[in-house]
């Protein structure tokens, strides 16, 4: 994961992820935590994102809450350290990818919910799908905010207009 080709927005993401499963004492860094960082983000971009493609946001967060009591928490010396699952890794690959593949220089935030949704068999996709939203939904409503432009600069985010 090369974290500058990450516009300020995803960076923002991830750390505000890796701050919430050291709150909450998991050890594991989870592609949920991701998610949860997309939804609570005070933009709103993915829960726009969410509702756009015909979802429902407050399952997503009801969803994000139950993962997050199922998760093992730590206490005592293993506490405060993070590691990252396979899953998570695979997700920061993909949306790199996904990056790539619709020409931008950079990883978005909507390209990072987009990877969380194609995530099979991971616990925020499944939160996502039941949620009513499916990576084929998404990716169209991107496509529909962005209007055909590219991510070309670190506040990429930025030039996007709002659904």
């Amino acid at each position: 994961m090369d974290f500058e080709k990450y516009t300020e927005k995803s960076k923002q993401i991830v750390q505000s992820a890796q701050a919430r499963a050291l709150a909450l004492g998991h050890q594991r860094f989870e592609s949920v935590h991701v998610l949860y960082a997309l939804m609570d983000d005070r933009e709103r971009l993915a829960s726009t994102l969410v509702r756009a493609c015909g979802g429902d946001a407050a399952r997503v967060a009801d969803g994000i809450e139950q993962a997050f009591n199922a998760i093992p928490k730590v206490e005592g010396s293993g506490a405060g350290q993070l590691y990252i699952t396979p899953e998570t890794a695979r997700l920061f690959e993909a949306a790199d990818q996904l990056s790539k593949k619709a020409g931008d220089e950079f990883v978005t935030a909507e390209r990072l919910l987009q990877a969380v949704a194609m995530g099979k068999g991971g616990q925020a996709a499944k939160i996502l799908a039941d949620a009513g939203v499916t990576p084929q939904k998404l990716n169209a409503a991107v496509n529909d905010m962005r209007q055909g432009r590219t991510a070309t600069s670190a506040n990429a985010e930025d030039q996007f207009e709002a659904l």
